[in-house]
């Protein structure tokens, strides 16, 4: 279902893309002539490649924002701002286009930015029902999140229509009637059950049914964008994070070195003034040094500007530090302006800009002793942002660490350029909309 909703967004795009531009050209020049409609086809169909492999990475097809309006909105309008940078570079640079289309551009992304949202509201009005009824074999604290979160999102397009906690013989017996009688189309399973030789022999008996078995851990991850972490066993990371990723390894170096000479340079443009409001409102160094956890536990000095006042930190939960932020650390802190000195880390190859957060040494080593596999978080660099950091808030308690790492562990497995991207398309939106903390 979740699939066909995407592909209907999908569509709806391509359709709309088109649409706007014969309504940009229409509205520029009074009339849809053959010799202007080709000049920008072939340079506009190019563009709209790019524009929605953007859009994906953006999460523009992710349905568990369609019912977010204003978050939908910022979407919108933040990588449409990024697109419109992208087409105009490829405009201005390519010769060979012929045009240099500024005002044409900028009315269409205006149409389509209309466009694209309106079509957004219609798919989110129109994907209340129906709903696959699911069919959970298995419990754990997993579990009980997933029915909940679908019980509360029923425009995910799933229900729990039935629960077999712990079946027996008997129970998974009559499989075929609970699969006919309550229209179950997707059975999702834990692996603990999915190892019992009658459960996973009755599975077997009723494939003739058409329904759809799912691993828990997997209908997890595409429902909540994170990893089960009671579901984890050590031979998981044998099989999902083990690669060694060279070749991205290398064009992600370059990269972070490319933007840790650009934030550089924009932080000396931004240096002095900083350097005065830090100062000039609270006693203290204007960049703060700390000890953080680099890559496979290694330590290194982090720069950031500073955002509170000078004291003795011994805890390091939100809620115990929130108190002692500055007035003007509070401005710094959601605009994410306070990481720029961290280009000199990105520079020194500390940490990349997208990749966990890095901890403090010693919390880093309370935390690896209470919560299982949380030193794996380290196989990659430390970022400026991440996975964890754009869909989980700031940890304030043990348990909130936990999700945290459950994020991690998902960004580990999916480590990839496309997905390194759509955390930076979130973190621009973040820094436009100054929803930082």
């Amino acid at each position: 279902m979740i699939r066909v909703k995407q592909f209907a967004l999908v569509v709806g795009d391509i359709v709309l893309l088109y649409g706007a531009l014969l309504l940009t050209i229409y509205l520029r020049y009074g009339v849809i002539r053959h010799d202007i409609l080709m000049d920008h086809l072939a340079p506009f169909s190019i563009v709209f490649v790019i524009w929605l492999g953007l859009f994906y990475s953006a999460g523009w097809y992710d349905i568990r924002t369609l019912r977010k309006d204003l978050i939908l909105l910022e979407t919108v309008i933040v990588t449409l701002l990024v697109g419109f940078a992208l087409a105009a570079i490829i405009f201005y640079s390519i010769p060979y286009f012929h045009i240099a289309p500024k005002t044409n551009l900028a009315i269409f992304t205006v149409i389509f930015a209309i466009f694209a949202f309106a079509w957004r509201l219609l798919i989110s009005a129109l994907i209340k029902t129906p709903r696959e009824n699911v069919l959970l074999i298995g419990e754990s604290q997993d579990t009980e999140e997933i029915v909940d979160y679908l019980n509360n999102n029923p425009h995910m397009g799933y229900r729990v229509q039935s629960h077999m906690k712990s079946p027996s013989a008997v129970d998974v017996a009559g499989l075929k009637s609970i699969i006919v009688n309550e229209g179950i189309s997707t059975v999702v399973i834990l692996e603990t059950e999915q190892n019992k030789n009658y459960v996973a022999a009755s599975l077997y008996k009723n494939l003739g049914t058409g329904v759809e078995i799912v691993p828990f851990a997997d209908f997890y991850e595409m429902i909540l964008g994170k990893v089960p972490l009671g579901e984890l066993r050590e031979e998981w990371f044998f099989e999902n994070v083990t690669r060694r990723h060279k070749g991205y390894n290398f064009v992600k170096r370059g990269a972070d070195v490319i933007a840790g000479v650009i934030v550089g340079i924009f932080f000396m443009v931004i240096w002095l003034p900083l350097y005065l409001a830090v100062k000039l409102t609270s006693r203290g160094p204007f960049i703060f040094k700390q000890i953080r956890v680099g890559k496979n536990g290694r330590p290194y000095i982090h720069y950031k500007v500073r955002t509170m006042y000078e004291r003795d930190v011994k805890e390091r939960w939100l809620d115990k530090d929130a108190r002692y932020i500055t007035p003007i650390g509070k401005f710094l802190r959601a605009t994410h302006i306070d990481e720029v000195p961290q280009f000199w880390n990105a520079l020194k190859g500390d940490l990349s800009f997208v990749g966990p957060r890095p901890d403090f040494i010693d919390f880093f080593e309370k935390l690896e002793k209470q919560i299982p596999y949380y030193a794996i978080r380290t196989l990659v660099k430390p970022g400026v942002t991440g996975w964890a950091q754009t869909n989980y808030p700031v940890t304030a308690s043990l348990e909130e660490t936990r999700v945290r790492l459950s994020y991690d562990l998902y960004y580990l497995k999916h480590y990839s350029f496309m997905v390194d991207l759509l955390i930076v398309l979130k973190t621009l939106k973040t820094v436009f909309t100054a929803a930082g903390r």
